[in-house]
């Protein structure tokens, strides 16, 4: 995923949130918690632009999560695909 577009994830009312603290998180590990899966930490990033930097995300930020993954995961592949085709 490392060199993959960014991709605008709409927001969802099954979406889940946590408040980040830097000292006890990071986003491949709740990727991990979330999705089972540690890999797919980009889909957080993808979800809270403000995120540039994993290391520079403040504590008591909210970290948005969306949520269900396969619908996240359909919505993910079809943007990349529209914009492959552009």
């Amino acid at each position: 995923m490392q060199n993959m577009p960014n991709v605008a994830i709409s927001r969802r009312s099954t979406d889940k949130s946590i408040v980040f603290n830097p000292k006890l998180m990071r986003l491949d590990r709740i990727a991990g918690d979330v999705y089972g899966d540690e890999t797919l930490y980009k889909i957080l990033m993808w979800a809270n632009p403000e995120i540039i930097y994993e290391f520079d995300i403040p504590r008591g930020s909210i970290i948005r999560i969306p949520f269900p993954l396969n619908d996240v995961i359909q919505e993910v592949v079809a943007k990349i695909q529209l914009n492959k085709n552009r």
